[in-house]
């Protein structure tokens, strides 16, 4: 995350509260939002190459719809073989699918190999 530790702290609760293991942190600490728009793709992917590192991690979330993610998270997938999702990448799939485009999009990692149960059938 780019959040400072208070609010990464209520991110951690909220996941685990949704039966998820949180087993590695990281943040850039950084509390201005027209300056994290200004963290480089290569400065997210570094840093969610070493939370990636910790012991039990089966998966990496880059959290913070201002951080730009897009120009390297299905290259980071095949670094670090483990699934990367970013808020802003979620939010996109998630509006696609709802909308009924199950469109698979080439650059964006495994998430846009997943359709999504709509409760039809």
């Amino acid at each position: 995350t780019p959040y400072t530790a208070d609010v990464t702290d209520r991110i951690v609760r909220h996941l685990e509260s949704a039966g998820l293991e949180v087993v590695a942190v990281g943040s850039f600490l950084e509390p201005d939002d027209h300056v994290v728009a200004r963290i480089t793709e290569g400065a997210v992917a570094d840093g969610a190459a070493i939370v990636a590192g910790a012991d039990g991690c089966e998966g990496v979330f880059v959290s913070c719809t201002s951080l730009r993610t897009f120009g390297v998270l299905a290259d980071l997938e095949k670094r670090l073989g483990k699934p990367v999702v970013s808020s802003n990448l979620a939010f996109t799939w998630h509006l696609l699918r709802l909308a009924g485009v199950d469109d698979q999009v080439p650059g964006l990692g495994r998430l846009f190999d997943v359709g999504i149960d709509r409760g039809d059938g």
